[in-house]
């Protein structure tokens, strides 16, 4: 079953969890790029979706 992003849902909030020395290394990243968690994950997943559309075509 497929779920889409309902944009007058309220909740436009995507939750996952990661192991402790991942979310470590994600967090040392983006401490030094000097951003949020928020705004340092909408970065990765804009950028990892264009590389998955550009290997589409």
């Amino acid at each position: 079953m497929a779920m889409h992003f309902n944009p007058d849902h309220s909740r436009n909030y995507i939750g996952f969890h990661l192991p402790p020395e991942q979310l470590s290394e994600l967090d040392q990243v983006r401490i030094e790029l000097r951003l949020t968690r928020s705004e340092f994950m909408r970065q990765v997943v804009t950028a990892h979706l264009r590389q998955l559309q550009a290997a589409a075509r």
